[in-house]
């Protein structure tokens, strides 16, 4: 969590990263719709398995359905969990997708670690220009 407090990574976009047990919450006060947005990162089987994300309320920290996701945000509704997802490597949902099976989380492993990913989520979410 230290590395993403990096101003070159949240401040760009005024976010902030808060940690709760094992998730990580990303605030952002405004994506590409200019409304707030909050994702959750469930870190709890970090770095063995990829982190899982979801867009959740602030206030509750329950998962949003897809129409309240930030637009440009969710792929769909994922086939084995029935929610909405982020379709990136090195996030959970995108290699338990049977599109991406053969794509291994050990090829990210090393490469999306939680900056990265803090990054790429700000950008989808349109609160960052895209590097």
């Amino acid at each position: 969590m230290a590395a993403c407090a990096a101003s070159e990574i949240l401040a760009p976009a005024g976010a902030q990263l808060t940690r709760v047990g094992t998730s990580l919450f990303l605030a952002f006060p405004r994506g590409r719709d200019g409304n707030p947005g909050l994702f959750r990162l469930d870190c709890s089987g970090f770095d063995a398995q990829p982190i899982s994300v979801s867009m959740v309320d602030s206030d509750t920290h329950e998962a949003l359905p897809m129409e309240k996701w930030t637009p440009g945000v969710p792929h769909s509704l994922h086939p084995v969990t029935g929610l909405p997802f982020v379709c990136l490597q090195g996030v959970a949902e995108y290699h338990s997708h049977s599109s991406h099976t053969a794509d291994t989380w050990d090829r990210y492993r090393n490469t999306y670690r939680v900056p990265q990913l803090v990054r790429r989520l700000l950008e989808k979410a349109g609160a960052v220009a895209s590097a």
